[in-house]
């Protein structure tokens, strides 16, 4: 039983797997979150929200 939950796990980690999550933001908010992941060398504001998150 313990093998069976490891390779569940292993295939829930794998890092090639597609994911898709949409949040909605306030337009005033991306703008501040674009000015900000500029200054924190994020190549734009969603990388920054992902790494967040």
């Amino acid at each position: 039983m313990n093998t069976i939950k490891a390779e569940v796990l292993k295939k829930r980690l794998d890092k090639s797997r597609p994911t898709t999550v949409t949040i909605q933001i306030l337009e005033d908010v991306i703008e501040d979150l674009k000015r900000v992941s500029a200054l924190l060398g994020f190549s734009g504001y969603q990388p920054l929200v992902r790494n967040y998150i």
